[in-house]
C-alpha cells in the first residue's frame, strides 16, 4: 500500500517536470520570435514568465524533498528522484536562457526585423530535443536520450556557421556590428540550452542505467590515451 502511494506521488512529479519542461520550450521559441521581431511587449512577459519557471522548481524540489523523507526510497526509485532534482535545475537554466535573449532585445536600440534562418533553425532544433529528452524521461527510453545528447553537436556547428556569418558581415560593413554581435550573444544562449539540453540526456540515460554518457566517453578517451602512452613507451 506504501509502494502504491509512493509510485502515485512520484508520477504527480513527473507529470510536473513534462509541464516545467514544456514551459521552458515555449519560453526558447517566443525568446527568439521576439528577438528576431524586436518585440519588447513579448520580451517583457517572458521575462516575467522565467519566475513561474523558478517557482515551478522550486515545488518539484520539494515534493522531491518529502518523497525522500517519507518513503526512504532506495535504488531506481531514489536514482529516479535524484535525477529530477538534476532535470529541474537544468531546465531553470533553460529558462534562464530565454530570459536572457529576451533582456538583448530589451535592449537593443535597433527597431528592426531580422531574417535569420539559422537562428530559426537552432530554436526549431532545441524544441525538438527537449521534447524528446521529456519523452525520453517519461518513457525510461535509453535509446532516444542517448541520440538527444548526441544531436548536441548539430547544434554546436549551427552556432559556429552563424558565428562566421555574422562576422562576414561586420567585415562588409562595419555598420553592421551592433546587429551581428548582438545576434551572435543571442545564438550563443540557444547554444548553450543546447548543451543543457544534451545533460538532461545524460542524466536521464543515468537514471535508467545507473551509467553516465560522460563517464563512458571519458573512460573511451583515457583509454586512448592510455594507449599511445603505451607505444610511446615501446618506442623508447
Amino acid at each position: 500500500m506504501t509502494k502504491d502511494v509512493f509510485y502515485s506521488k512520484l508520477k504527480i512529479v513527473e507529470d510536473n517536470v513534462i509541464e516545467m519542461g514544456n514551459i521552458c520550450i515555449s519560453a526558447l521559441n517566443k525568446s527568439t520570435e521576439a528577438f528576431l521581431n524586436w518585440d519588447k511587449e513579448l520580451a517583457e512577459k517572458i521575462k516575467r514568465g522565467d519566475d513561474i519557471i523558478d517557482l515551478k522548481e522550486m515545488e518539484i524540489e520539494d515534493e522531491c524533498i518529502k518523497l525522500i523523507a517519507l518513503y526512504q526510497p532506495v535504488a531506481t526509485d531514489l536514482r529516479t528522484i535524484l535525477t529530477i532534482i538534476k532535470i529541474i535545475s537544468k531546465l531553470e537554466k533553460i529558462g534562464d536562457c530565454a530570459s536572457k535573449i529576451a533582456d538583448i532585445t530589451l535592449r537593443s536600440k535597433l527597431n528592426i526585423k531580422r531574417e535569420n534562418e539559422i537562428v530559426i533553425t537552432m530554436t526549431e532544433r532545441l524544441g525538438e530535443m527537449l521534447w524528446d529528452a521529456l519523452q525520453a524521461f517519461k518513457n525510461r527510453d535509453e535509446k532516444l536520450a542517448r541520440d538527444v545528447y548526441a544531436r548536441d553537436k548539430k547544434i554546436d556547428k549551427l552556432y559556429e556557421q552563424l558565428y562566421r556569418e555574422m562576422i562576414s558581415y561586420i567585415i562588409e560593413d562595419p555598420r553592421n556590428i551592433t546587429m551581428a554581435t548582438e545576434t551572435i550573444f543571442m545564438a550563443k544562449y540557444l547554444e548553450r540550452s543546447g548543451d543543457i539540453i544534451a545533460s538532461i540526456g545524460d542524466r536521464v540515460v543515468y537514471m535508467i542505467t545507473g551509467e553516465r554518457i560522460k563517464e563512458e566517453e571519458f573512460e573511451q578517451k583515457y583509454n586512448v590515451e592510455k594507449i599511445k602512452y603505451i607505444k610511446l613507451e615501446r618506442e623508447f
